[in-house]
């Protein structure tokens, strides 16, 4: 997240129009009224869980029904669509990828709004861990990029040598 962001009750995100991500009690309840009812239906969520809105965002916000609930939450707008038609928030979500923006990208930043709102203390925290999932992804990206390199080094030298025991014991190459 920028720097810009960090004090702000709300990030501004540009989607089918620019929206503000803006958490407040009543978007907390209507998020975690709705969210509950798509976890009972994908048979996540059991009557007697202690859910709440933090736990459900850092849980579950890849499931796009999910996605779409805590969008609607904090933007405000209409999360169910009328009669097969899409959903005011389900439209500002195409509208964000097809400005460029990434789900998971989005995902964080839906996150980080409520984070600044409900708890800015583990803002840093998150950043600093979200930052260390990337720097292992790469770490573990470059060392499977240099296993390959050895397995090509290797293959060729071992190449070589089949070349140099054909060339000294006479045998041609079977075709």
């Amino acid at each position: 997240m920028s720097n810009e962001d960090a004090g702000k009750s709300f990030i501004t995100l540009d989607m089918d129009e620019t929206r503000e991500l803006r958490w407040n009690f009543r978007a907390l309840q209507k998020f975690e009224s709705r969210a509950k009812d798509i976890l009972k239906r994908h048979e996540i969520f059991k009557p007697g869980m202690a859910v709440h809105a933090g736990y459900i965002l850092s849980n579950f916000l890849k499931i796009s029904d999910v996605l779409e609930a805590a969008v609607a939450a904090a933007c405000d707008i209409d999360g169910i669509g009328k009669k097969d038609g899409p959903s005011e928030a389900a439209v500002a979500i195409q509208g964000y990828l097809d400005r460029g923006g990434s789900l998971e990208s989005l995902q964080q930043k839906i996150y980080h709004s409520y984070l600044v709102v409900n708890d800015p203390s583990l803002v840093a925290v998150w950043q600093e861990n979200i930052a260390r999932e990337e720097e292992a992804a790469r770490i573990n990206k470059e060392k499977a990029e240099a296993k390959l390199e050895v397995a090509r080094l290797e293959l060729a030298d071992d190449q070589k040598k089949i070349e140099t025991y054909r060339k000294l014991s006479g045998s041609e190459p079977q075709g």
